[in-house]
């Protein structure tokens, strides 16, 4: 994918700030356009490192091991310098392995941490003012960095990444088309198999397979497929069978394998003989995420949005009660990031922005119900992504 270097550092210079390093996986991603595979196994913070300089004529350095740099300068293309520290995987040249040759090992092993240092030296940011996502660093590295580095400022710049990514580039915005696709084909077919006497690990083992099948996803391992009384709580499909008059209920997402991105959507189907009171809640449910729908357009405050679908639920059902109708979403770990839908976020709607937006409702011990769309804000309005699995049997 493309780098998004440039709007980071246009970023940093709107906050004050000369520069940052960026440690977590997604983020490193997100500048660079792409990512270290040990990396994102791992979740450390030393395993990848961009150090950004908030100056456009200065490039971003990243460092790696050396067993992956090769793969780092190939897809850098010249646009990041890449500096290798040591490991312990010890490649070999040809020389080595076919001529006996004796290539001295180093002096001194550097590790990612000596990287950091020399780059931030390098780049003249040493005692300066810069970024950290201290939201992901353990705190031991924090204090290797302050101690290395005792006149420069640190400032946090977790929200700073999450309100980057909450506007989507041209091609952001076709992984999701592309993610939300295989979804909603995955969502399909469990809409055409759910019925009495259909399990849990059935629905979900249907949309694991058809989504495998289109070629362009991996389905969340979060993804939850339920009905009956375990709609009601936080939990991940089991033994239940879908009974007459329960609720059939996911909350399910995909990701993309190897950009990060990913996504959240929701369903819930009644089925024949349930007591009328949960039609007509599953009714009003779906319209209050219609009308969300229907409002929703570039410059309107996102707090308004949330009235739209809290207050035509509370209208009905006064007991109704819910911190948020929905949020952005973008390269996780977690699903749901700011903004969120609620009564306090006044930003207002943006082109580029996708939205999941949902109008849930649970009920302790008996039925759990929710309606959630991936939404994209176009310039004149919104397109829903999921458009295909249907709201109602």
């Amino acid at each position: 994918m493309l780098p998004k270097e440039n709007r980071i550092k246009a970023l940093l210079r709107q906050q004050g700030l000369d520069g940052a390093i960026v440690s977590s996986p997604e983020n490193f991603h997100y500048v660079t356009g792409f990512a270290g595979h040990q990396h994102t196994v791992s979740r450390q913070a030393g395993f990848s490192v961009a150090v950004v300089s908030a100056r456009e004529d200065v490039p971003t350095q990243i460092t790696t091991m050396d067993f992956e740099t090769p793969t780092f300068e190939k897809k850098s293309a010249g646009r990041f310098i890449v500096r290798p520290y040591d490991t312990w995987v010890g490649v070999k040249t040809w020389d080595e392995i076919a001529h006996g040759a004796i290539v001295p090992a180093p002096a001194v092993m550097q590790n990612s941490m000596d990287l950091t240092k020399q780059m931030l030296r390098d780049m003249d940011l040493a005692d300066k003012k810069l970024g950290l996502e201290l939201d992901f660093i353990p705190v031991p590295y924090y204090n290797t960095l302050c101690a290395a580095f005792p006149e420069a400022k640190w400032e946090n710049i977790s929200d700073l990444f999450v309100y980057a990514r909450s506007v989507k580039t041209p091609e952001e915005i076709e992984v999701f088309r592309t993610l939300c696709r295989a979804a909603d084909a995955g969502f399909t077919a469990v809409s055409r198999i759910a019925k009495p006497g259909v399990s849990e690990r059935e629905m979900v083992q249907t949309f694991r397979e058809t989504v495998i099948a289109t070629g362009k996803a991996a389905p969340s391992a979060w993804s939850m497929f339920s009905t009956g009384e375990s709609g009601s709580r936080l939990t991940i499909p089991g033994d239940a069978v879908i009974q007459r008059g329960d609720v059939v209920k996911f909350d399910a997402g995909v990701n993309a394998e190897f950009d990060f991105y990913t996504t959240d959507t929701s369903r819930s189907w009644v089925m024949d003989g349930a007591d009328p009171a949960l039609y007509r809640l599953k009714d009003r449910l779906y319209e209050a995420q219609r009308r969300m729908i229907a409002a929703a357009k570039p410059g309107l405050p996102i707090q308004d949005l949330y009235h739209i679908a809290y207050d035509y639920v509370k209208e009905q059902y006064p007991s109704y009660r819910r911190g948020h109708q929905g949020h952005s979403i973008s390269m996780g770990p977690a699903t749901a990031e700011a903004p969120y839908i609620n009564a306090s976020t006044a930003r207002p709607l943006e082109a580029g922005m996708v939205l999941a937006m949902e109008v849930p409702c649970y009920i302790g011990g008996v039925q759990g119900f929710n309606i959630e769309d991936m939404v994209l804000i176009t310039e004149d309005g919104c397109e829903v992504l999921t458009p295909q699995t249907p709201h109602y049997l």
